[in-house]
């Protein structure tokens, strides 16, 4: 049921192994079979690292927080790293709201136009 749902622009809330904290992340490409999907992480901060790294901090996307009911304040998708998902692994999450076509655009223009995804991801999701 699940798969004939999803869509892009899909945000979860759920655990990471090695995070001790639930993570906000927005579904950002689909495979044609809906098998599996790709993801980018919702911050509340650029981490310092990024920060520091003129590249990585480029591929940090502001939302606004009053813009989404599920965030109380104005965040950063995380470009610089993706997460590949399969249909189990979103059933183990909660839906908890959709980006909107705006910054949808604006997050995938960022991943495609990086280094991030390889051109076989990009095919695969894009």
């Amino acid at each position: 049921m699940l798969e004939k749902l999803l869509s892009k622009g899909n945000v979860f809330v759920g655990k990471f192994k090695g995070i001790d904290h639930k993570k906000y992340f927005i579904i950002v490409g689909i495979t044609k079979d809906v098998v599996t999907c790709c993801s980018v992480f919702i911050n509340s901060n650029i981490n310092n690292y990024n920060f520091r790294n003129e590249n990585l901090r480029a591929l940090q996307v502001n939302i606004l927080g009053r813009k989404y009911e599920f965030l109380t304040h104005d965040s950063f998708v995380s470009c610089n790293n993706i997460q590949e998902h399969t249909m189990s692994d979103l059933k183990k999450c909660h839906l908890i709201g959709q980006i909107d076509d705006e910054d949808l655009e604006n997050i995938i223009t960022t991943l495609v136009n990086s280094e991030v995804l390889s051109l076989k991801q990009k095919q695969k999701y894009f």
